[in-house]
């Protein structure tokens, strides 16, 4: 890792504001998997939690796409993190009274997921602020292998602490992490970059149709992008189910309900991450799309692994290590590509057609999930998603070499 980067203190606050609030997400994600599993014992319960986020993605992530083009991403992220500690807040309110009101759930995931939409494109513009160009994918390397280091520690010590104190602590965990981020992101400075754009002016809904055609059309003018995009989100439309209800189906029945299971798949899962994410911090690549289908094939032949866990419990922990390694060699190429492709004044609208694309697949997971897969048994899940992952990486390496064929024939021309 470069140094440098260490160096300028813009970075290091956000650094420090990403690591704070995803010590908190882990806490939060882990108390409310566990507590509606108890609560509902319904596969298809946990599949529906997430459709409430995804469709406020589907509403608002280009709203805060060209806001994040437009505006200050540092208030951006303040005004996301505010909104999300009021939200946290009244989860953990709720879980301390065991009320199991799922429509309130729901309700504050769709709360959560506008925040998301506002403050994930504001942080990938300020990145491209207070970052060179140049090192901007070491920059996102860092970012998510401390992200992935989190998923490894975070959930096996969430696992004891969950023993010893009431679940719904793990949710006011968050909402402090989320008040500590905000300090970081306050005090981070940055130089706008040299663009062209009246922030003064009223954002009219001429203008934001305006703004949102420019990001749209920079996509059909660039079809390498395009299919970075493409196939680095239509793989969630089988991971999300996988990892939301196979995960937690598969700790139950491999240890008679011990949520320190979960958490322990959970942990090597991200041990997987981490090592994908570390590896990714030193790479130096050019052909991002062939780096994300091999991140897809790793998935792939972590959850056919995982079809053997209940029966052979290291050969799950294996399996979810292999899949985590996938992660950050979708993530990252995709974010870098955005961020190096995208000319300066549309990387927050361009980033947001990446999410909604991640929220489409998504949503399609889950109603699938509600319906289908989320009711079957967990090796046959799990069957389902390695294999239609491995298919999926097969058309990505038919397409990619297919398009440098026809880069090389043009060049010969």
């Amino acid at each position: 890792m470069e140094a440098s980067l260490w160096k300028n203190r813009s970075f290091l606050k956000l650094w420090l504001a990403q690591l704070t609030a995803n010590i908190g997400d882990q806490c939060y994600s882990f108390a409310l998997l566990w507590y509606l599993l108890q609560a509902t014992k319904s596969g298809s319960a946990l599949s529906l939690l997430a459709i409430p986020e995804m469709v406020a993605g589907l509403l608002f992530y280009l709203v805060g796409g060209v806001f994040a083009d437009r505006f200050s991403p540092r208030l951006l992220m303040v005004g996301a993190d505010i909104a999300r500690v009021a939200v946290v807040i009244g989860v953990g309110v709720m879980a301390a009274y065991g009320i199991e009101n799922f429509a309130f759930f729901l309700a504050a995931q769709f709360l959560l997921g506008v925040s998301s939409s506002v403050f994930q494109p504001a942080r990938t513009v300020a990145l491209t602020n207070i970052i060179p160009l140049e090192s901007l994918s070491r920059a996102n390397g860092i970012l998510d292998t401390t992200f992935r280091t989190i998923r490894i520690l975070a959930p096996m010590t969430i696992g004891l602490l969950a023993s010893a104190v009431p679940l719904s602590t793990l949710f006011f965990v968050n909402a402090g992490s989320y008040l500590v981020s905000v300090f970081f992101v306050f005090a981070i400075q940055y130089s706008p970059r040299s663009r062209q754009v009246d922030h003064t002016s009223k954002l009219t809904i001429q203008q934001y149709r305006q703004d949102i055609s420019t990001g749209v059309s920079e996509l059909r003018q660039n079809q390498p992008l395009f299919l970075v995009l493409l196939f680095g989100n239509i793989g969630y439309l089988i991971w999300l189910v996988t990892y939301n209800v196979g995960f937690p189906f598969l700790a139950e029945q491999m240890n008679q309900g011990d949520g320190s299971t979960l958490a322990m798949l959970m942990g090597f899962y991200g041990v997987g991450n981490l090592l994908g994410s570390l590896y990714m911090s030193r790479a130096y690549y050019t052909r991002h799309l062939f780096v994300i289908l091999m991140g897809w094939m790793m998935q792939a032949g972590g959850f056919l692994l995982l079809t053997g866990g209940i029966s052979l419990h290291w050969i799950a922990f294996l399996g979810a290590a292999l899949a985590g390694i996938g992660g950050p060699l979708i993530g990252i190429p995709t974010v870098t590509a955005i961020q190096i492709k995208t000319s300066e004044t549309n990387v927050g609208k361009v980033y947001a057609i990446n999410m909604l694309l991640f929220t489409f697949f998504g949503m399609l997971s889950s109603i699938l999930g509600a319906v289908w897969l989320g009711k079957l048994p967990v090796q046959q899940l799990f069957l389902i998603s390695g294999l239609f992952l491995a298919v999926l990486t097969v058309v990505g390496l038919y397409v990619e070499k297919h398009k440098n064929a026809k880069k090389h024939q043009s060049f010969d021309a």
